[in-house]
């Protein structure tokens, strides 16, 4: 099943963000062939990390919700809403480019 994991930014926290991305980004390698998608959303102006998106591959909704709330970000409060779904596609194609 894929599930999206959306994380929106509680304000004020770029500086704990950034000093735990070293940490985010060692816990994402684990996951990496789950992962069918990734990235940041960004503040249109300042061009800042404002919250994420994943779309990933699990079994249950316990394990998208584990994968989520075991990140280094959520753990230190990064968040202040982080929703997990299944997801189905209806349209598109996840076969495209990664851009970056």
């Amino acid at each position: 099943m894929i599930f999206v994991v959306h994380r929106i930014d509680a304000p004020g926290k770029s500086a704990e963000r950034t000093r735990l991305r070293a940490a985010h980004i060692d816990y994402l390698k684990a996951f990496e062939d789950r992962i069918l998608a990734a990235g940041p959303y960004c503040d249109p102006e300042t061009g800042e990390d404002r919250g994420s998106m994943f779309l990933i591959e699990c079994d249950t909704l316990a394990q998208a919700r584990a994968f989520a709330q075991d990140d280094p970000f959520t753990g230190a409060g990064i968040f202040s809403d982080l929703q997990v779904w299944e997801w189905t596609r209806r349209m598109g194609s996840l076969a495209f480019s990664p851009k970056g």
